[in-house]
């Protein structure tokens, strides 16, 4: 009798299978537990791969959120900090002009002017504490140079030697936002510049960097390719300049092209007018033009169609950087042989350029030498100008024996200047009817000038140059050798060269050239140096008038530091603002980090009702295991032949 397919499990295979089971059932089991004991509901990345990598993006830009909320926050107790400091500097000009206003009348006296005037004082030391308040252990106003104050006492008086740039900070992914504000916005210091008359010529060379060109339509340069066709010889190639760094670089691609497709073209510098550049040599015909709707040539002044002639370019309007060469200043190179001088209230100092090569060089000597100015590049790039870092000191910049000063451009007057400026900012004052001076030359030949309506130094060297035309006198005007005042020329004689007022009018007196010169020359006084504006200015000039006891003065001062007050308070209302939308901006970030925390909670996190139920089942599971494998282990032979 067959006993059928009968099969039995081997006892090694089953205790393999329930140890397998036990261990699986474990292991669920500890995962539970562990699940409860954390709080977390992935335990590792292969629980849930997907989920897993959900939670790695999500804590990143947690990470950045926190961050930026911390910026924010910073930026935003900045900014309390800086409304507290400028509200107590509106204050303070309130008491200044309150000074001002009561001590203005023709009833006080001499001493009583005195003691207000160091009330003044005592204004100003509380106003540069302010200016130089610091902010965890970071100086409030001093723009990015946060480890010194911003305000010393150069020269006796305040001078701003803070950075001029402004601290930024991250308020939302790769934005960065300005949050401060320096004491020379609050103070209004170094808001005028003097000089800044002369825009350089710069001219190329193969070494100037593309960077600095402002391009044919002042827009800069944009390099890619440029198509060049050329008829007898017939030739065609394109460009790249992409890349490019110098004027050189623009040169060496084009004329390796140019070969590289048979032509003879070349690109220089064009020598007649050296900051442009041409194509040569005058044969056939030339045209240049864009590829791809580009702009290089455009850029760079070269779009044109020429026939038997140069391709002449038009100007690249080359910039003025740190970099550029004295030589390169101006056709022919910019000398300067005799040096300047500069009188800085009571300071005066003389600067020799000699070795100076470079714009960097003139710079470093200028705002090394002592002097309490800061020179700089016109944000234009096109010259030079200078700030008056001192506050309320007179600034005088003149020659030095030489041409050097005007030749860079920053004498204290030129021709574009007002006559506001004259006479500490008093003016002058022509009368309404008849001439204001009489000129008379060597040879004893007269001429009247009458300066009503003229509202500029330039209108006052036309008026006499006019004048003496008319004459025949051969006097001519121009600005002083000293920097802030007229110069008149005139033919030499037996006699002298003088002006004198008519009709009982100030300006002669005013323009400082009520006096007798040489035969040939008669140089004015310095009577419109350079006022640097702002508070401290305004202070400095109602204390002084308060020791001179000039009412005039006082009146004129108090009129500035009601001005001033006007704009700190306008400085205040853009704190305020700046504050209101730091605040704005924090309490979003604040929202968006809440909602971004669920997120990650619902990822993230347990559900410890879901978890518990697990873990239950889980010890259940393993109870069973347990209670099946004893019942196997206890199995005999008996049990097995039923």
């Amino acid at each position: 009798m067959s006993s059928g397919n009968i099969s039995r499990v081997s006892t090694s295979l089953q205790t393999y299978t329930m140890l397998a089971q036990l261990r699986a059932n474990s292991l669920r089991l500890f995962q539970e537990q562990q699940r409860l004991s954390t709080g977390q509901q992935l335990l590792s990345a292969s629980d849930d791969p997907i989920a897993a990598e959900k939670i790695g993006r999500i804590n990143f830009s947690l990470s950045a959120q926190d961050q930026i909320a911390t910026n924010l926050q910073n930026a935003s107790d900045y900014l309390s900090a800086a409304d507290t400091a400028v509200t107590s500097v509106s204050d303070i000009l309130n008491q200044a002009a309150q000074i001002a206003s009561q001590q203005a009348g023709s009833t006080q006296s001499a001493d009583e002017r005195s003691a207000q005037a160091v009330v003044v004082d005592s204004l100003i030391d509380q106003l540069r504490n302010i200016g130089n308040q610091q902010f965890n252990g970071q100086y409030l106003f001093g723009g990015r140079q946060v480890s010194q104050p911003p305000l010393t006492n150069t020269l006796g008086r305040v001078t701003y030697t803070g950075d001029t740039g402004n601290r930024s900070t991250l308020i939302d992914f790769d934005r960065p936002e300005d949050f401060d504000i320096s004491a020379g916005e609050i103070f209004g210091l170094n808001s005028s510049v003097s000089g800044g008359y002369v825009s350089f010529d710069s001219q190329l060379s193969t070494d100037t960097r593309v960077s600095e060109l402002g391009g044919a339509t002042n827009g800069g340069v944009h390099l890619g390719k440029i198509q060049v066709t050329q008829t007898g010889p017939a030739a065609s190639f394109q460009v790249d300049f992409t890349g490019a760094e110098t004027v050189g670089d623009l040169i060496n691609r084009f004329n390796a092209a140019s070969t590289a497709a048979g032509s003879a073209l070349t690109l220089g510098i064009n020598a007649p007018n050296g900051d442009a550049l041409q194509i040569s040599p005058a044969a056939g015909t030339i045209q240049v033009s864009e590829v791809n709707n580009g702009t290089t040539a455009s850029d760079l002044g070269i779009k044109k169609s020429v026939a038997a002639t140069t391709l002449a370019g038009d100007t690249v309007n080359r910039t003025v950087a740190l970099t550029t060469k004295l030589s390169d200043l101006q056709p022919g190179g910019l000398s300067l042989p005799n040096g300047i001088k500069i009188t800085n209230g009571t300071k005066s100092v003389t600067i020799d350029f000699t070795g100076a090569t470079t714009v960097q060089d003139v710079l470093n000597k200028i705002n090394s030498s002592g002097a309490g100015v800061q020179a700089s590049i016109r944000p234009d790039g096109r010259g030079l100008q200078i700030s008056n870092l001192v506050a309320g000191t007179p600034l005088v910049i003149g020659e030095n024996g030489g041409t050097d000063a005007d030749a860079l451009g920053i004498k204290t007057l030129d021709s574009s200047v007002s006559l506001s400026q004259f006479n500490s900012g008093r003016g002058i004052h022509p009368v309404t009817t008849g001439a204001d001076f009489r000129i008379t030359n060597a040879n004893g030949i007269t001429f009247d000038v009458s300066l009503s309506g003229a509202k500029t130094v330039g209108d006052v060297i036309a008026a006499i140059n006019a004048a003496s035309t008319a004459a025949g006198a051969g006097v001519t005007a121009r600005t002083s050798d000293g920097g802030a005042g007229l110069h008149l020329t005139g033919p030499a004689g037996a006699g002298q060269l003088s002006v004198q007022a008519l009709n009982l009018s100030p300006v002669a007196t005013e323009l400082g050239i009520a006096k007798a010169g040489n035969a040939t020359d008669l140089e004015g006084d310095n009577v419109a140096a350079f006022q640097q504006s702002g508070v401290f200015s305004a202070l400095y000039r109602l204390r002084d008038a308060l020791v001179a006891n000039d009412s005039t003065a006082i009146t004129q001062a108090g009129s500035e530091i009601n001005d001033q007050q006007k704009s700190v308070n306008g400085v205040g209302g853009q704190v305020g603002a700046r504050a209101k939308s730091m605040q704005d901006r924090l309490q979003q970030t604040q929202d968006a980090v809440t909602a971004t925390n669920i997120l990650l909670s619902n990822l993230k996190d347990v559900d410890y009702t879901q978890a518990v139920t697990k873990f239950q089942q889980a010890q259940t599971a393993l109870q069973a295991s347990l209670v099946s494998i004893s019942k196997m282990q206890n199995l005999s032979l008996l049990d097995f032949l039923q």
